[in-house]
């Protein structure tokens, strides 16, 4: 079988739109209350020396995914231990992004609607994809992101008349306790979960700079970001925006353009829809890709469909309520720790180790 490979411009596209998952509707963290985006800010700048890490992993494995590089590096035993880790985290993330998107959906929409079916509809959309291959994952996000970013340029646009910028101040007026739990918060869920896409590295054109890929696709997502969450700010206040649990949804339903587009909400559920079809796949992909490497298949669509099925049963028992959903984010970050920060550093230097001992007998010879 033909190697699935994407370009540049798809894996930018792709990470980008993982990132801004179902973080675009939640619209950032509400700790530091108007200083949110400063915690965005420093959670961005946190983040920057991780990104390289799993850039650098890329470089010195091209074309390998995080699965191969265990192998290579700690032997089949050891390379399994970590391949299950990751593997667990891959599907552990795809079920909570499943519950964000089932929660969200029962909560604006259709409160009397039991999750389950709404669960299974979106699974069975990345299903579909995921089976279809990273490459057409790249051809949707190519498609998508555009079109996310220009529902949050429209909102933007046509809302000015309704912000109150006075709501960004005063500017650190809390604690700086406060942005820093924010930022550690923004840090872990979600720009350090693009670990994951390391997991599907292997589809990655050699031609590709990992370093700008990370970065770049990073920081445009993390703009995105950023000015969702100044213009709920703006448009809710600090005190209605620490209460909701989806302020970009609320933000949007004050917005009104007469006759021609009086409920604009809906495109905020578009985008949502878009970013959480884009993360869930490469969750679904890298926890499938994981799993069969672990047991030896050699075609992961084989067990695609036990793997989703597998994670809507997690997500099922995940959380009880969208109140316990929004709880495990304050403990999330330690919890996550493991596979965004400890796991890759131990990669990262294990591998700069094998290529210095590598050049070493090059020399020598």
């Amino acid at each position: 079988m033909q190697k699935e490979m994407i370009s540049m411009r798809q894996a930018f596209c792709i990470v980008a739109l993982f990132i801004c998952g179902s973080s675009v509707v939640i619209g950032g963290s509400s700790d530091a209350d108007q200083d949110t985006w400063i915690s965005m800010l420093l959670a961005f700048i946190g983040v920057i020396p991780f990104l390289l890490f799993y850039a650098r992993i890329m470089r010195l494995f091209p074309q390998k995914d995080i699965f191969e590089i265990f192998d290579i590096l700690f032997g089949k035993i050891i390379g399994k231990v970590f391949t299950l880790l990751i593997s667990w985290y891959a599907l552990h993330l795809c079920a909570m992004v499943l519950c964000n998107f089932s929660e969200f959906i029962e909560i604006v929409a259709m409160p009397e609607t039991p999750q389950l079916p709404l669960t299974i509809v979106m699974l069975a959309v990345t299903v579909y994809i995921a089976f279809s291959g990273i490459e057409t994952l790249g051809k949707w996000a190519i498609i998508t992101l555009p079109l996310l970013s220009f529902v949050v340029a429209l909102t933007i646009v046509i809302s000015i008349k309704h912000m109150d910028f006075s709501n960004l101040q005063p500017v650190m007026g809390n604690e700086f306790s406060k942005i820093a739990n924010g930022s550690l918060k923004l840090f872990s869920f979600p720009l350090a979960e693009t670990v994951l896409f390391l997991g599907v590295a292997g589809a990655i054109k050699m031609k590709t700079n990992p370093y700008k890929l990370y970065v770049y696709a990073a920081a445009f997502a993390m703009l995105i970001l950023l000015v969702v969450a100044v213009r709920n700010i703006a448009l809710l206040g600090p005190a209605i925006l620490k209460i909701e649990y989806f302020p970009s949804y609320v933000a949007a339903r004050i917005i009104n353009i007469g006759e021609f587009l009086p409920r604009i909400e809906g495109t905020i559920s578009m985008n949502f829809i878009i970013s959480g079809i884009t993360k869930i796949t490469v969750c679904l992909l890298v926890a499938v890709k994981g799993i069969s490497h672990f047991f030896g298949v050699t075609n992961y669509r084989k067990i695609l469909i036990p793997v989703s099925l597998l994670t809507l049963a997690v997500s099922a028992i995940l959380y009880k309520s969208a109140m316990e959903m929004f709880a495990f984010i304050d403990v999330y970050p330690y919890y996550a720790a493991l596979f965004e920060i400890i796991i890759p550093l131990i990669v990262w230097l294990f591998a700069e180790i094998k290529v210095f001992r590598q050049k070493k007998l090059a020399a020598g010879h």
